[in-house]
């Protein structure tokens, strides 16, 4: 008997463990599984890259086909057993995937109601499947037209929840529970931070279930695995470095995140004109809906070595060959950076983290590290270890300032290539 079968799920499943090099369940899924398959009502808290889709997919998937086998197939149009939420359109449908991936091995069908396809999901009023997985604000709408109903809904999952009471979706999730029958659901919440006011808006809105916090010990946390280098530069020296950088020094694939999408623009046009050669694609929330996802499968898909991306890439998309992250601009919050940073050292492996770091982000950085120290195990010493180094080193002759600072960058692009 495999230790996924000790947990309850059915051998079924065991081709797909092999297919994805998955071995065991690790601790993350060792202690969920269990508490979904028992159809409790959880928060869980837990490190990215920590394989939180899987502990609620694989067990909601087997609690389906228990149910399928004993009653036959589920016939009813517009009527999911489960419905995932989620802030983007890239996450659903790396979920969507997961989701896929073990329904081919017991029959179930998936389906995704996203923002921008309204013609398509429409279509799902007409359609009969199990799981469903959408955006906030589409299945706001969609419940209220009727498009799909919660009458026989059983778990109800939010991914990313910071996230999504972060980016202004209270109003549709507010919308959306109230078509809920809270006796009959499972309520989950899955998260890599979970902020004061976050957690207040969850307790208050789902007061009606028993939320158990599932919590582990490295949540709140920088992968341990991911090694994170600091590069001090003035604003105007970015673009050069960033040519060292990708031409030099960047092994693997990678993101570069910029704050905002004209950001995103600027370093497309730069790199057009000095790097024509480079293998990269863009990604930011206001790129159409049919560029935005092409964008993003090429990058899953490997046909790009660099993705160039506003935070839309940051929350919950899992990239496994990624080899490092470039904050060519610093986050505004330290929840973002660390969801960043996150994109990497997934599954245990190894990442880089580079920064960008100029004069006028040294109390960006403090702020990021009193905003992480204010939510538990959060941790970024590093950081300011850092910034104490450098500002201990003495300061360049006034005559010689361009001169020395030119030797300062040139000195850590060796050091970093």
């Amino acid at each position: 008997m495999s230790d996924f079968e000790k947990l309850g799920i059915d051998e079924d499943f065991n081709p797909y463990y092999v297919e994805q090099g998955i071995k065991r369940p690790n601790e993350v899924q060792t202690k969920v599984i269990p508490k979904i398959m028992e159809d409790k009502s959880i928060i869980c808290l837990a490190q990215t890259g920590s394989g939180k889709t899987l502990s609620y997919a694989l067990p909601i998937s087997e609690k389906i086909k228990l149910h399928e086998d004993e009653n036959g197939l589920q016939e009813e149009a517009g009527r999911p057993f489960a419905v995932v939420v989620v802030p983007t359109k890239e996450l659903a449908n790396q979920i969507r995937g997961v989701f896929k991936g073990l329904s081919h091995h017991v029959g179930l069908r998936v389906r995704a109601m996203l923002g921008g396809t309204k013609g398509k999901s429409a279509s799902l009023k007409e359609q009969s499947y199990e799981i469903l997985i959408a955006t906030p604000n589409r299945l706001a709408k969609a419940l209220k037209n009727k498009e799909v109903t919660f009458d026989n809904l059983k778990w109800l999952v939010f991914d990313e929840a910071d996230q999504l009471f972060d980016m202004g979706f209270k109003k549709d999730i507010e919308g959306m529970t109230r078509f809920v029958e809270y006796d009959d659901t499972a309520i989950s919440f899955f998260s890599a931070t979970l902020p004061v006011e976050v957690e207040d808006f969850i307790k208050g809105q789902f007061k009606k279930k028993n939320l158990e916090l599932v919590s582990f010990k490295e949540g709140h946390k920088v992968q341990q695995k991911v090694e994170t280098y600091n590069v001090f530069l003035s604003p105007k020296e970015k673009p050069n470095m960033l040519k060292e950088f990708l031409s030099k020094t960047a092994a693997g694939r990678g993101i570069v995140f910029a704050n905002q999408k004209n950001q995103v623009e600027d370093i497309q046009k730069y790199i057009e004109q000095e790097l024509p050669k480079l293998k990269y694609r863009v990604l930011h929330g206001d790129l159409p809906q049919q560029e935005r996802a092409a964008s993003h499968k090429a990058f899953v898909d490997g046909k790009a070595q660099v993705l160039i991306a506003t935070d839309i890439a940051a929350r919950g998309i899992d990239i496994k060959d990624l080899a490092w992250v470039l904050n060519f601009g610093l986050p505004k919050t330290a929840v973002y950076y660390l969801h960043r940073c996150g994109r990497v050292g997934r599954g245990g492996k190894r990442g880089v983290v580079y920064n960008f770091v100029t004069n006028f982000d040294a109390k960006l950085i403090g702020h990021i590290n009193d905003a992480i120290k204010n939510q538990s195990q959060l941790d970024l010493e590093f950081i300011a270890k850092d910034i104490k180094s450098q500002r201990s080193r003495p300061k360049p002759k006034a005559n010689a300032k361009q001169k020395q600072k030119k030797k300062k960058i040139t000195k850590r692009t060796k050091r970093y290539g």
